[in-house]
């Protein structure tokens, strides 16, 4: 908001905004008093609609704003003049101003050559182009994520040849630090969720086969999916949610800050302190919370089974071992190291990719939970076709 210097006036009629029209010879005047901020601008606008202009008879006619009583004015009582003057110039009036200062102006003049632009012309499409237009820029999308996350991965796997190099580039302290917060603090989220889906398989298998007499076969059932699906597909969806979305916050919060640009600056690589340390502690974590998760959904299948089924602990692992054997364990076991890669790739090349805003990194949160889980979901159908088509 503007304010006009050194004028003497009562508060009263400084905020009292006005105008008021005389014709003066061959001129027409429209005198402005008072404060035109945006707070009067409904008032004003009410009143300058009101406002009828002769159409001038002879072209010696011309229009004048006088505007040296007005002793405040912002963007909006600039619009109201500059509109006004505009609707002249229309008529044919040819219309000047009087008694601006140097502030307003250069306002009236911005505010003019702002509203003097073309707008641009709004485009607008049918359903079937814009479903055409959206799924274009899916697979866009996806296609340069891939270039993307492969490019990553080429300089994971460089930093990693690296350290058998230059064992000393290893940040212990780090990777100690990450397998604490992905791996130990994760155990009571996974153990609690494995035992739960356990135990309902259970039981819906139980209902499910009642009516054939073949509810024993539910243990069969329940230790299959358990070792082969549940058990790593659980624990990968809570890691990528817990942990890898942790990564790319930690990472965008620094990558805000300009935090990495100031490592870069002092010699210190990126790459070797913060995603190499988050990879590894993922690749040695995941393992061992799905062997957790494998248990704690035995675990579930069995109270689940001593409660409808009647069956004691040693009844239940004798069926066990006549059910599974150690392929069926070491089939979810190998899409662990696969899919602990994938989650902290995505949630540390995410991280990267934070821009200098808190929408930014809330965007990226979001993609790298969304592209994780997504990912970890066709791991895991691939894994499953390729062992079941070799005999596994």
């Amino acid at each position: 908001m503007l304010k006009r210097d050194h004028q003497l006036v009562l508060p009263t009629q400084a905020r009292a905004p006005g105008f008021r029209v005389e014709l003066r010879g061959t001129t027409f005047r429209l005198i402005a008093t008072g404060a035109w901020t945006v707070a009067e601008a409904a008032a004003l606008d009410v009143a300058l609609k009101r406002l009828r202009v002769p159409i001038p008879p002879t072209p010696d006619f011309t229009g004048e704003m006088d505007i040296a009583g007005i002793a405040e004015i912002d963007t909006s009582g600039a619009w109201l003049l500059q509109r006004t003057a505009a609707a002249w110039e229309a008529s044919g009036l040819r219309t000047r101003y009087a008694g601006a200062t140097e502030a307003f102006r250069i306002l009236i003049e911005e505010v003019q050559k702002r509203g003097s632009t073309e707008r641009p012309e709004i485009v607008k499409r049918g359903p079937v182009l814009q479903i055409v237009e959206d799924t274009a820029k899916a697979l866009t999308s996806a296609g340069r994520d891939a270039v993307q996350l492969t490019s990553f991965l080429g300089e994971v796997t460089a930093g990693v040849l690296r350290l058998f190099r230059q064992p000393w580039r290893f940040r212990t302290t780090s990777f100690v630090h990450h397998l604490d917060h992905a791996g130990l603090r994760a155990v009571p989220i996974i153990a609690l969720i494995c035992l739960l889906i356990g135990a309902v398989v259970m039981q819906q298998g139980v209902v499910q086969l009642k009516p054939f007499g073949a509810e024993p076969f539910a243990v069969n059932m329940v230790a299959i999916l358990a070792l082969r699906e549940v058990g790593i597909l659980l624990t990968a969806i809570m890691v990528a949610g817990r942990s890898g979305s942790a990564f790319t916050a930690e990472i965008g919060s620094m990558k805000m800050r300009e935090e990495i640009d100031a490592m870069r600056t002092l010699g210190i690589d990126p790459m070797d302190t913060l995603v190499l340390p988050r990879v590894l502690a993922l690749v040695v974590a995941l393992p061992l919370l799905t062997f957790i998760g494998d248990v704690m959904g035995l675990l579930g299948g069995g109270i689940m089974a001593f409660g409808v089924l009647g069956l004691d602990m040693s009844t239940y692992i004798d069926k066990l071992h006549e059910a599974v054997d150690f392929q069926h364990f070491m089939a979810g076991m190998i899409k662990a190291p696969f899919a602990a890669v994938i989650i902290a790739l995505v949630g540390c090349m995410e991280g990267m990719k934070v821009e200098g805003s808190a929408e930014s990194l809330g965007t990226h949160v979001t993609s790298a939970v969304v592209k994780s889980i997504f990912l970890v979901i066709v791991l895991d159908a691939v894994f499953a076709m390729f062992l079941s088509g070799i005999g596994v």
